[in-house]
């Protein structure tokens, strides 16, 4: 105190001087002509989609059709490259059925295989609960690994007592250990005696008997 008194006090009071520099960089790239703009092949995609330009093979599911390009998906989907593009007579069929999978579902997957996004819950007319599971499934039957994750996230976002059941049943039929990880330790973590009152753990014990053989023994050690 007695040094700010002395040196930067006048009549009381005291002036505080600041500066703030601004390099021009970030506020020159707006209008720079040469730095390019954001990725864009998921929306031409998209579009591409959407008009069926140059379409080569479409999809029947519960009665939609849903005109698509051999091409892309087989680039996309292992499971798409065999069926479409494989020595066959069938593979080069101009329409192929896709059967036990809703409408909604396969235009879902078909837009993330496209465009690599996932559509929102809004889009699909259901909630998560009942829309996750079944993109999930879809992408284990057509091999689409990152759907399948983004599928496995969405789900581990609503667990809870009443539904780690029912999500831990989807995560063993398929086949994604990831998922299955979380809601085992979830299971394990205080939560099983709440669970096993639920219709879903009904339903995984008639499913999956085996797996709840971890969870139920640590619970009985807590």
């Amino acid at each position: 105190r007695k040094d700010l008194d002395s040196l930067y006090l006048a009549d009381g009071w005291a002036t505080i001087t600041s500066g703030v520099i601004v390099t021009g960089r970030g506020r020159d790239n707006d209008n720079d002509p040469l730095v390019a703009p954001p990725p864009d092949i998921g929306t031409h995609l998209g579009l591409l989609l959407d008009c069926a330009d140059g379409s080569d093979v479409s999809f029947v599911v519960g009665g939609a059709g849903f005109p698509a390009h051999r091409a892309v998906l087989a680039a996309r989907s292992p499971v798409f490259k065999a069926q479409l593009l494989g020595p066959t007579a069938k593979a080069r069929a101009s329409f192929v059925t896709v059967p036990d999978m809703a409408p909604a579902t396969f235009r879902a997957m078909l837009r993330f295989v496209y465009t690599d996004a996932c559509p929102a819950v809004g889009e699909l007319g259901a909630s998560p609960s009942e829309v996750y599971p079944r993109l999930l499934a879809a992408a284990d039957r057509y091999a689409l690994d990152r759907l399948k994750l983004v599928c496995a996230g969405k789900l581990w976002g609503n667990v809870s007592a009443d539904t780690v059941a029912a999500t831990l049943a989807c995560a063993e039929a398929c086949s994604c250990p990831e998922l299955k990880t979380k809601c085992v330790g979830f299971l394990v973590d205080e939560n099983f005696r709440d669970a096993v009152l639920t219709d879903g753990f009904v339903q995984l014990v008639q499913k999956f008997p085996s797996m709840i053989a971890e969870p139920k023994e640590a619970a009985g050690k807590q």
